[in-house]
């Protein structure tokens, strides 16, 4: 069993093989669910958390930590689901977020501009041709912004991927084969090491995401590292309110199986504080 993570242009029917892929598997499917879930369970605007990973970056988030946040929770909710196994995630960086987990099949769907700009423009009753073009042209450019910025990798860079699938001449069911047929490989084929790895960058992403989600802890600058279930958080805080805080949030985390506490607690001065 393992974990398919496909990148997909706009109107290549990554998707569709996805969603295809899933039902013959008897697999978990998540596109748009991926973001469905991270609103629920962190508390956040489905629109905030889908600009996060698909729209180009805008002037002020260059500037600010409120990506920190949001994606925070997206990245959360993939690393949760990937640790389950048997799931194929669509987009939203998933391919690249999951590149160090060694079962994750990470495959690549696209096709050419006008290929995808017909199908585009019937699915969707657009005007003319050149109007689904530029939608297409607009979808690449803003994915492929948002992803530079948020993890400095080019989407089209082949080395990112096990598997490029190019859906010009091939139809949904070919796609579901070739991607099913890559699953056999031997490289994605995961060890107890390779399923320990993904529970523990699973609880690192949980950790983090819970600390931003919580008033108390949210402005704290710790860290987080998660080795077989057992959690390390350091950093620096100013009380040991805020170090119990961050301890009691991690540890009532499901999978953990031990903290360490190495939070430095630097008291200001009252004087400093005025």
């Amino acid at each position: 069993m393992s974990i398919v993570a496909i990148s997909e242009t706009l109107g290549s029917q990554g998707t569709e093989i996805g969603r295809e892929l899933g039902r013959a598997l008897g697999w978990e499917f998540a596109d748009r669910e991926i973001i469905a879930k991270a609103a629920e369970r962190f508390g956040e605007e489905m629109a905030e958390l889908q600009h996060i990973t698909e729209e180009k970056p805008t002037l002020w988030e260059r500037f600010t930590d409120s990506k920190r946040h949001y994606l925070s929770y997206v990245e959360a909710t993939i690393f949760e689901m990937a640790a389950r196994d048997n799931a194929i995630l669509v987009g939203h960086g998933a391919a690249v977020i999951l590149r160090e987990i060694p079962h994750v099949l990470r495959v690549r769907i696209t096709a050419p501009e006008r290929i995808r700009a017909e199908r585009l423009r019937r699915q969707q009753g657009l005007a003319s041709d050149e109007a689904a073009l530029a939608l297409v042209r607009d979808a690449d450019h803003e994915r492929a912004s948002r992803i530079k910025f948020l993890y400095h990798v080019d989407l089209d860079d082949p080395l990112l991927y096990d598997l490029a699938v190019n859906t010009e001449r091939l139809g949904l069911e070919e796609g579901v084969c070739l991607v099913r047929d890559a699953l056999q490989s031997r490289i994605v084929q995961p060890t107890e090491a390779g399923r320990a790895g993904a529970r523990d960058r699973s609880l690192a992403a949980q950790a983090k995401a819970r600390l931003l989600v919580d008033p108390t802890t949210r402005t704290l600058r710790v860290s987080v590292t998660v080795a077989n279930g057992h959690v390390t958080v350091g950093g620096t805080v100013d009380s040991d309110a805020q170090r119990d805080a961050a301890l009691k949030i991690v540890g009532e985390l499901p999978g953990v199986a031990a903290v360490t506490d190495e939070i430095l607690v630097i008291r200001v001065p009252t004087y400093a504080r005025a």
